[in-house]
Formats: C-alpha cells, sequence, structure tokens
C-alpha cells in the first residue's frame, strides 16, 4: 500500500505542477512531510489522507490504491480492455503521453474529435 501510495501522491502532484513545498503551504504541512509522504517513508494519517484526497478531487480509496466501490475492474471497456487494464495503462503512462491523452479526451468531450 504504502508504494502505490507514494507514487499516486507524487503522480497527482505532478500532474497539478505544483511543487512540493507549494503543495505543503496549502495543506499547512512542511515540505518534507510531503517529501516523506511521496517517497514512501511516512504514511498519511487520515486526517491528511482525507485532506489530500479533497485536495487532489479523488477519494481516499483512489489514493491508496483500492479498486472502486460498485464498480468491477475486471468490467470490459472495450475490445480486450477491462476497467483495471485502463487503469493500469494509465498509471503506467509517462507524464507527457498522459498530457496528451487528457488533451485528446477533452477534444473528444467538445465535440471536436468526432
Amino acid at each position: 500500500m504504502i508504494s502505490k501510495l507514494s507514487q499516486t501522491l507524487k503522480r497527482l502532484r505532478s500532474q497539478r505542477g505544483i511543487t512540493q513545498k507549494k503543495l505543503a503551504s496549502y495543506l499547512h504541512l512542511s515540505g518534507s512531510t510531503i517529501s516523506n509522504y511521496e517517497n514512501g517513508v511516512y504514511v498519511p494519517c487520515c486526517d491528511v489522507l482525507a485532506l489530500l484526497a479533497e485536495f487532489y478531487g479523488v477519494s481516499i480509496d483512489y489514493l491508496v490504491g483500492r479498486p472502486c466501490e460498485g464498480v468491477s475492474r475486471h468490467r470490459v471497456i472495450y475490445g480486450k480492455y477491462t476497467l483495471d487494464r485502463f487503469l493500469r495503462l494509465l498509471d503506467a503512462l509517462p507524464e507527457r503521453r498522459l498530457s496528451l491523452l487528457v488533451d485528446f479526451l477533452v477534444l473528444l468531450e467538445n465535440g471536436l474529435g468526432s
């Protein structure tokens, strides 16, 4: 759980384009505390997990890598791609490719990709 949590925290912060120091300021924590969370040295307490989840707009379950409640990760999304496979592929994408994917999804969402 620790490595998944630390990876997720690091990725979410990077996607937001903010520094550890800035995040620490938002959450009224020290920069070294954020660094320790992202490096798996410490696990945030429940209150801090809730703050992080709220800040990033995700659930605590998402932060710690638990499957979404009520949604089967084995559900086929398209062809041989299950929800679980999509999520694993998303987690493995480098930042630049993830940014391109999000840009493409925005185009599709706005009807420009059809």
